[in-house]
């Protein structure tokens, strides 16, 4: 492929990232290439991909900016000069199953199991090593970080269940054509936070209910004649509201739950006396750089990474 080749495809195709990979791709390089989502994204899909990959591989990734432009990018890469298994591609299922949303599949575009791949972080597992790791419980004896990180779980629970609310609406909005801000959702106007334990806040900032509150922060007109309980009864059956919280709401959950185990060390803990020393500065806007490296693999990405990138890498040692 020319450099004026390269260059024509770039001016016909509008996305930066792609502009990019057409630049950087090369066919004898030891690389894997990946699109995914957000700017953060990559911070919890390179650490698995590299634990896939030999020593000399490496994989190069770009944010494309949101679900609807990584498959932009799919569909623009003229598949006849680059291998499937070579360049992938990963998207996070966002309500697309209830909505429902239709998107190409293929081998090589890996979509979460839930919402998003903040869903895969938010575990009990991600909670002990951030707890023992970065909020200084490291010494803590063990028995002790157990009964935390089961409180975890139970706080977990209930926040998903305050969340059904919400997420019923989110997903009414978005099936009647709504286009909400989510981002302005203040997850610490609706919930905090007394010795460990979750608290609904009733009438966030004020607000006569979290109906008037989210609307009011998402600049969606309210509806007094819609029946949610309908679409609320979506969310609870068979645990689809487990799968389906937006997973960024999941994460300031993550943060604000170790945060609030640290301000309540002495009543928490019967061995430690004073909070320790926090290592580093976490916050759920920027806490998966800090927190991607610390969750389990998903099966089903390691299925996805096992069929794309290693079977591309095992064609390319077989034909020496």
């Amino acid at each position: 492929m020319t450099m004026l080749a390269i260059h024509c495809d770039a001016i016909d195709n509008k996305a930066a990232c792609y502009h990019e990979f057409l630049l950087r791709y090369s066919r004898n390089a030891r690389t894997v290439y990946g699109f995914v989502e957000g700017k953060d994204d990559p911070c919890f899909y390179r650490g698995f991909i590299n634990q896939m990959l030999p020593d000399d591989w490496n994989v190069e990734m770009w944010p494309a900016g949101n679900k609807r432009q990584v498959y932009q990018v799919y569909a623009d890469v003229d598949w006849r000069r680059f291998p499937k298994r070579r360049v992938c591609f990963f998207a996070d299922r966002d309500l697309s199953d209830m909505i429902p949303e239709t998107f190409a599949q293929d081998r090589n575009i890996y979509l979460t199991d839930g919402y998003s791949i903040e869903n895969d972080v938010v575990k009990k597992e991600t909670c002990r090593r951030l707890l023992t790791e970065i909020w200084g419980f490291g010494n803590t004896p063990h028995a002790e970080i157990d009964e935390i990180c089961d409180l975890f779980e139970q706080e977990l629970e209930a926040f998903l269940l305050g969340m059904i609310h919400i997420m019923a609406w989110i997903l009414y909005w978005k099936r009647n054509g709504e286009r909400p801000n989510l981002n302005n959702l203040q997850m610490g106007h609706l919930f905090s936070f007394e010795a460990g334990r979750l608290r609904v806040i009733g009438t966030p900032q004020d607000m006569p209910s979290v109906a008037a509150y989210i609307h009011k922060q998402c600049n969606v007109v309210t509806k007094h004649d819609v029946d949610i309980t309908v679409v609320e009864a979506e969310f609870q059956q068979d645990g689809v509201y487990r799968k389906f919280t937006r997973g960024k709401y999941l994460l300031w959950f993550l943060v604000a739950f170790c945060n609030a185990v640290h301000r309540s060390t002495t009543s928490l803990f019967r061995s430690v006396r004073r909070p320790p020393r926090v290592r580093g500065d976490v916050s759920s806007s920027h806490g998966m750089v800090v927190i991607g490296d610390r969750a389990r693999m998903p099966s089903s990405l390691r299925v996805f990474l096992s069929g794309t990138y290693c079977k591309y890498i095992q064609s390319k040692s077989s034909r020496k």
